[in-house]
């Protein structure tokens, strides 16, 4: 196997994350007069940043198999800055709503966090598609 034959699945975890986490930022965003917007929103930020995890991993296994060279492109790097930062706004986001005293601060994190890390993705998915030549 190579880069050309496992570099799609790397990109569905990746937009499929992306689509994911958006769609919480947006449940949260339109939705909070709905009973159920929390429970969703959770669900949908701790799948999104499932399937970040997973995409990591899979671009991990795909390095691996053929140069063995990891982080050579910013894709790389701007990647995993991307997963510490997905993985720090789960924590935050559950921090908010353990530390009562403090929550407003944390939310104010927490919601900034996810919109660069959004930011962020977008950037990274089209320096991906550069790389792979697509654009």
């Amino acid at each position: 196997m190579d880069i050309a034959t496992l570099w799609p699945y790397h990109a569905v975890l990746m937009i499929l994350g992306f689509l994911v986490l958006l769609s919480s930022s947006l449940i949260e965003r339109y939705l909070k007069k709905r009973r159920w917007w929390l429970k969703a929103h959770k669900i949908t930020g701790v799948l999104g940043a499932i399937l970040f995890i997973s995409g990591l991993l899979m671009a991990n296994y795909m390095v691996s198999v053929s140069t063995g060279v990891h982080f050579r492109v910013p894709h790389a790097y701007l990647g995993v800055g991307i997963i510490v930062l997905v993985v720090t706004n789960q924590i935050l986001g559950y921090a908010q709503l353990k530390y009562r005293s403090k929550a407003a601060k944390i939310r104010s994190a927490h919601r900034w966090s996810a919109r660069i890390a959004l930011v962020l993705i977008l950037i990274n998915m089209v320096s991906g598609l550069l790389l792979v030549g697509i654009l």
